[in-house]
């Protein structure tokens, strides 16, 4: 199953690269692949996307062009040939 995980603004520029792909055996979750992402950049995903086990407000996740907040956030599934979107939090003004 391959899975393409895209990063967009400060994760681009801090990581150096605008994504990375997996070969995953099987079904996995939002929540799985943070914690898979977690393992090859060090912690930097669940520090940057979630605060005391949920999405950080302003933070955006997509599969497909579809916000998780509208599937079934981290327990959300990915299936194979989908594409995840990542956004830092989001703050200014």
């Amino acid at each position: 199953m391959s899975v393409k995980v895209k990063f967009y603004s400060l994760f681009k520029l801090n990581l150096k690269t605008s994504g990375i792909e997996y070969e995953i055996n099987s079904s996995i979750t939002v929540s799985d692949l943070l914690k898979k992402l977690d393992e090859d950049f060090d912690g930097y995903f669940s520090e940057k996307l979630l605060e005391g086990g949920t999405i950080t407000p302003g933070s955006i996740i997509l599969i497909n062009g579809q916000n998780i907040f509208h599937i079934d956030k981290l327990n959300s599934k990915i299936n194979d040939g989908d594409i995840v979107t990542l956004f830092p939090p989001a703050a200014g003004g």
